[in-house]
């Protein structure tokens, strides 16, 4: 059954040119701020490390595997900030590997005095592989002896070329809005027509921060994040809502994954559990999604573990406002 599953992934991407490869959906989304738009870069004014390891379906081994890795940074004179993302990303226990590298920048606009705007860009490299010696085919088989190679017509076995990203985000010291615009070398009327390049991406979010209760001598302060963040790629519709519950060191969040209003796929709602604390200069966070539906059962839902690194800023930098997203 596991191959089954692997064999029939790696037959709508490679095979089907109607049917292209869809960009991987990270639940804690604002852990992994330049994967969400590339306008978070330098978002927090200071130095930011940021680890991150998805496992979507344990119940089937080594299915979904992504690993990620990125490093951003705020030149407060240049009100610009600059970042390096690494992305891994593994199905079917390696049989078909993308991975990407991208270099993001933006550039801070002080509109008012407590409204800013933030546009990015994103420029990476991207590769996709398909290790076919590690599948068989029917026709390589006969009476169970192997009688040799295929005879099936292989589309490829790897896939590299260059995308562009383009972000926009408008803030205040409680709200935050903005989109993003990937894979953005699909729109070429020369390229468009080819399997290898991935459907653009849209992607609109934002949110609000609503304090609770003010620092205390006392007590912490406390705030809720309410937030959304929709997708469309390649017809598909996606939407996260949800809030997060932060008192400090602790943060909680439930988010639900869906399109109500949508039934062509029903089996795509999830509710998603988030756990985070803050020690020092890291932030530990965790996730599970919860498929609605039987595919809970079958699958085991996904697992999504970040840790985020600050470094100590100066007393010149926190002089400026960072968004108010939150920190998971």
């Amino acid at each position: 059954m596991k191959y089954r599953i692997i064999f029939g992934l790696l037959m709508l991407i490679g095979f089907f040119p109607k049917v292209k490869a869809q960009d991987v959906h990270f639940s804690q989304f604002y852990s992994n701020p330049l994967y969400l738009a590339p306008s978070f870069a330098g978002s927090s004014h200071s130095t930011r490390f940021v680890g991150a390891f998805r496992d979507q379906w344990p119940k089937i081994p080594g299915t979904f595997i992504n690993y990620s890795f990125s490093v951003d940074h705020y030149l407060p004179k240049l009100r610009s900030g600059f970042a390096l993302y690494v992305n891994s990303d593994n199905a079917g226990q390696g049989k078909l590997v993308t991975n990407n590298i991208s270099f993001s920048y933006s550039y801070n606009i002080k509109l008012t005095r407590k409204l800013f705007l933030q546009p990015g860009l994103a420029a990476y490299y991207y590769s996709r592989k398909v290790d076919y010696s590690s599948i068989s085919f029917s026709d390589e088989y006969f009476l169970n002896q192997y009688v040799g190679a295929t005879s099936e017509i292989l589309p490829f076995d790897k896939i590299q070329h260059s995308d562009f990203a383009v972000s926009s985000l408008l803030y205040t010291y409680n709200y935050w809005l903005g989109f993003n615009v990937d894979h953005l070398m699909s729109l070429s009327p020369v390229l468009r027509s080819d399997i290898k390049y991935t459907d653009m991406r849209l992607s609109v979010f934002g949110g609000v921060k609503i304090p609770v209760i003010h620092k205390t001598r006392n007590r912490n302060k406390e705030y809720i994040h309410a937030a959304f963040n929709y997708r469309l790629q390649s017809s598909i519709h996606q939407l996260d809502v949800g809030a997060y519950y932060n008192r400090h060191p602790y943060m909680i969040g439930l988010w639900y994954r869906g399109f109500p209003a949508i039934n062509e796929y029903p089996t795509s709602s999830a509710l998603v559990y988030l756990f985070g604390m803050k020690y020092k200069d890291y932030i530990f966070s965790y996730s599970f999604d919860m498929s609605l539906g039987n595919l809970i059962s079958q699958t085991g839902g996904g697992h999504e573990i970040t840790i985020t690194y600050f470094v100590v800023q100066s007393n010149r930098q926190k002089k400026y406002k960072a968004i108010p997203c939150p920190e998971m």
